[in-house]
């Protein structure tokens, strides 16, 4: 990670770790499953970005086991986090333990992500254990201030240290997504459907997966199932093709050919290509009633033309079957891209808590 280092707390440290951890959580204390604990009594690691202090990961060692207790990192994107995690799997290896854990909330999303991103997996969801702890700790939230989730669960992750690298997991495996918490799952999910928050919602009740092709089997034969209305919004949640290349995800931005033109299908199309499809797309739109939505995958938009035209002569119940089935195939496809992605080399968004 460069410009990040990462070394052993100090005395001189005290102070700056007490103001950061009492920030985040009221007081220093920490209670997690039935514990409340003092981080500061504990091993502690701190990144360093050119001589200040940006992040702390306490930590502690119980026989065969390293618990990091807390993981703070303030400089948000910059490779803290990342760096930290790697230091603290140099400090299992030189411990001799087999297992590295930590646990965070149900409802911090942006951790949940980061920690899947960068190779931990899911050993058990601790259900009710915020509402707990909250008894040793009475001063810890019932809500998330960001994203108004409850506050429940303690998700509890770990790595092997003796086989764990660095590197980014583009798509958490399904065993995983299987165990999370349902708000955690369905932020994992969403991408892969521009979002459709009904439909991933029932996606996500309808686990287990085991496994990739579960997952999809699973998504396909609830988006046949699917009534009118939901039907629309699993469509709807999709682009236009030939949208203003500001309001597309990085997923669409690539399948429309808009994003990086590294494989040559981003050449600019003449002026009438988009023409002709805001003539169709309004065309269709105002007789179906939602979005045409077809499986791109790079195609030239001129390409999309003729699919748009025969679906303006297809029947509206036969068509949005046909759009929610290839909204399906699109997910699948993301997913299979992801699978196939080779590890990224620079650190993902870091997390603020652990």
């Amino acid at each position: 990670m460069a410009g990040v280092s990462v070394r052993a707390m100090t005395a001189e440290d005290a102070g700056w770790a007490d103001r950061l951890l009492s920030g985040y959580q009221g007081t220093r204390m920490t209670a997690r499953l039935g514990e409340l604990l003092d981080p500061l009594e504990l091993p502690a690691l701190v990144a360093e970005i050119g001589g200040s202090p940006v992040g702390l990961l306490t930590y502690r060692v119980d026989r065969d086991e390293m618990e990091a207790l807390t993981v703070h990192a303030q400089a948000s994107g910059r490779g803290t986090g990342s760096a930290l995690l790697a230091a603290a799997v140099d400090e299992a290896r030189r411990a001799g333990a087999r297992r590295l854990w930590l646990v965070t909330t149900n409802d911090n999303l942006a951790a949940t992500r980061f920690y899947l991103r960068r190779g931990m997996h899911v050993a058990r969801v601790h259900e009710g254990a915020v509402d707990r702890d909250r008894k040793l700790k009475p001063e810890m939230s019932r809500v998330n201030g960001e994203n108004g989730i409850a506050m429940r669960d303690l998700v509890e992750f770990e790595l092997d240290p003796a086989t764990w690298q660095p590197g980014t997991t583009e798509f958490p495996e399904m065993r995983d997504l299987d165990q999370l918490p349902v708000e955690a799952a369905q932020a994992q999910i969403a991408p892969l459907f521009e979002g459709a928050p009904r439909f991933v919602a029932a996606l996500v009740g309808a686990r287990p997966f085991g496994d990739d092709e579960g997952f999809v089997a699973i998504a396909r034969r609830l988006a046949r199932e699917l009534p009118d209305e939901d039907a629309v919004e699993l469509v709807n949640a999709h682009p236009r093709i030939g949208a203003d290349a500001a309001s597309l995800s990085a997923m669409s931005s690539v399948e429309q050919g808009t994003g990086d033109d590294r494989d040559g299908t981003n050449a600019e199309e003449p002026a009438w290509v988009a023409e002709e499809l805001g003539i169709l797309n309004d065309a269709y739109e105002r007789i179906f009633g939602f979005r045409f939505t077809v499986f791109v995958a790079g195609r030239p938009k001129a390409e999309v033309i003729p699919l748009i035209e025969s679906g303006l002569r297809n029947d509206r119940e036969a068509e949005l079957r046909r759009a929610v089935d290839d909204c399906v195939g699109i997910a699948a496809d993301r997913l299979w891209k992801m699978r196939s992605a080779q590890p990224a080399a620079e650190p993902v968004q870091e997390p603020e808590l652990a």
